[in-house]
């Protein structure tokens, strides 16, 4: 294998006074003529690396980790550099050349680690994301990864892959000096001045971090640098002790595996000799975090109480088994609601695997509350099962001013409001995604087009009063209604209204549904389910229709009779 060494020329200047953690991008280089691209990475280690542990990776004009990539082969020896550019004639005496190295100021370039099979970013000039415009700023200053040299100071024993820290707001707090570059050889070498006291961290988890109530095994990783961890042959060994028990040993960096149950924990490590004494000076690191515990409320209205008194974060069983309203595909969200109150489940890990669908009774119901723009909602904590099918919700008949009045009350609830207008309907303008218009009873409240794949979305604004079935929103303390389906937009409009009509038994528990009006003239029937499916449409001379092939539930059925409609709501038990 290939050992690297920095060319002669820059070798004496390559000195170190003491250990990196390891390698670094020591210098970063975007030319103001033709392909003068470079970037040096600085074995400090106090040990000679591997490359082929370690890539270049790039983004250009925004994007994720990585967009290219390149593969470093060799060793790179202690206290040396290693110098990736783009070509041999804009940039001279570098280790490796390579066309990905065509970076301009605004993109990123990042230094990769294999970590337990896994590629991971550990340093980088530049983030993912948004392209910066020119390019980054670097100690508070615009644009100085454009047609600049940026070199790592001589203090940064690190890598460092978050870039906002690294660049820093000012001269002191940035890890990078800068000066402008044209064209010209590879690298300057490096001067590097860690210390070389040994370093004990936790790095996970963080300080006061809180696992969900399934928790049996929390890692607690470590970072020991300048140390020889081993069992009589190194520097000394690792003890460590849970919630103040018994010392363990440890001959190894391996993260301290800790079973846990509900409760608090308080983990100690410290570094000692090969005679089980602390090292002097001493090095120690404590880190405590807790198991939440699972608080089990009888139903949504305890939970949402619990909420308003203790706040967010706190996990939870329903001991009820709310029914779903409305299910989306979109972060396999869910509306739910029991007897008492509604919540909204937003499931974008897809936690909740078991198949649901509108009518279906949630059973074994776990998650956490959290808010998101003022809406409380609950993240599953694990699969739940269906309890039962084909439940219906008969929406609470309120008015717009119950709602803008108590939001809480009954947010992510199905309710009806009677009587409504959207005054800004005109015949012509039509329902957009993502938009607000005003809905009236008297009382403004916003009708919010947030269902995106709902069936009204294109349709024109309905004009004239109607009873309308809504879902309850809310957008940092602003009431919002949304509508399930076109459905639920236009309950009980007579448009023209029937003369005489009246539709009966409802509910309909035998199969027949009768409709009778002033006319003999034939009706043409078409029934919709609550989503705004057409599940049933047929033509009735003899006033009976056949419904016995659906399912009980809540359907909307829409009777037209000599060029005039009238919509009902109907119930199959």
């Amino acid at each position: 294998m290939k050992k690297f060494y920095t060319l002669l020329s820059i070798l004496l200047a390559s000195l170190s006074f003491g250990q990196a953690t390891d390698l670094i991008i020591s210098e970063y280089a975007e030319g103001s003529s033709g392909n003068s691209k470079y970037v040096e990475i600085f074995n400090g280690t106090g040990a000679d690396v591997d490359l082929t542990g370690y890539r270049i990776w790039t983004i250009a004009n925004g994007g994720t980790w990585p967009e290219a990539s390149i593969n470093l082969t060799g060793t790179l020896a202690n206290n040396a550099t290693f110098v990736i550019a783009n070509n041999v004639t804009d940039v001279p005496g570098a280790n490796l050349y390579s066309g990905s190295c065509n970076w301009n100021g605004d993109d990123a370039v990042g230094l990769a680690k294999d970590i337990a099979t896994v590629w991971t970013l550990i340093d980088a000039v530049g983030t993912d994301g948004a392209d910066p415009g020119s390019g980054w700023s670097v100690a508070g200053v615009a644009n100085r990864t454009a047609n600049n040299k940026l070199t790592r100071k001589a203090s940064i024993c690190s890598p460092n892959a978050d870039w906002t820290v690294s660049a820093g707001t000012d001269a002191a707090n940035s890890e990078w000096e800068v000066v402008a570059y044209i064209t010209g050889a590879a690298g300057s070498g490096h001067v590097n001045s860690c210390t070389t006291d040994p370093t004990l961290n936790i790095t996970s988890p963080t300080n006061a971090t809180v696992f969900n109530p399934n928790t049996s095994t929390v890692n607690v990783a470590l970072s020991i640098n300048n140390f020889n961890v081993a069992n009589g042959t190194g520097d000394g060994h690792i003890h460590y002790k849970i919630n103040g028990g018994s010392t363990v040993m440890k001959y190894d960096t391996t993260p301290i595996s800790v079973p846990t149950t509900i409760g608090a924990y308080t983990v100690y490590v410290e570094l000692v000799d090969n005679a089980h004494v602390p090292i002097v000076p001493a090095k120690n690191a404590t880190v405590t975090f807790t198991v939440a515990e699972l608080n089990v409320v009888a139903d949504l209205a305890a939970l949402r109480a619990d909420v308003i008194t203790n706040g967010v974060g706190k996990y939870y069983q329903v001991s009820s088994t709310p029914v779903i309203t409305y299910a989306r595909t979109t972060r396999n969200q869910k509306y739910i609601q029991d007897a008492t109150a509604g919540i909204l489940i937003d499931d974008l890990s897809g936690t909740i695997s078991t198949p649901m669908v509108a009518g279906d009774a949630i059973s074994g119901l776990k998650g956490q509350a959290s808010l998101f723009s003022g809406l409380l909602q609950l993240l599953p904590l694990e699969n739940a099962t269906v309890a039962s099918s084909g439940n219906t919700i008969t929406p609470q008949v309120v008015t717009a001013a119950d709602i803008t009045a108590n939001i809480e009350d009954y947010e992510s609830e199905l309710v009806q409001i009677n009587n409504t207008s959207f005054t800004t309907a005109n015949g012509i303008i039509v329902f957009a995604a993502n938009t607000n218009y005003n809905l009236s009873d008297g009382t403004d409240i916003t009708f919010r087009t947030m269902f995106s794949e709902a069936n009204y979305i294109g349709e024109t604004v309905p004009s004239g009063a109607a009873n309308r079935v809504v879902l309850v929103a809310e957008f940092n303390g602003t009431a919002q209604v949304v509508s399930r389906s076109l459905v639920d937009t236009n309950l009980s409009v007579n448009q023209n209204s029937i003369s005489g009509l009246q539709v009966y038994p409802n509910p309909v528990k035998d199969g027949n549904l009768y409709i009778t009006s002033n006319s003999s003239e034939a009706k043409t029937v078409a029934v919709y389910d609550i989503l705004g499916k057409q599940v049933l449409n047929a033509k009735t001379s003899n006033n009976a229709l056949n419904v016995s092939t659906l399912k009980g539930g809540a359907y909307i059925v829409r009777i037209t009779e000599d060029g005039k409609t009238d919509t009902r709501k109907l119930l199959i038990e």
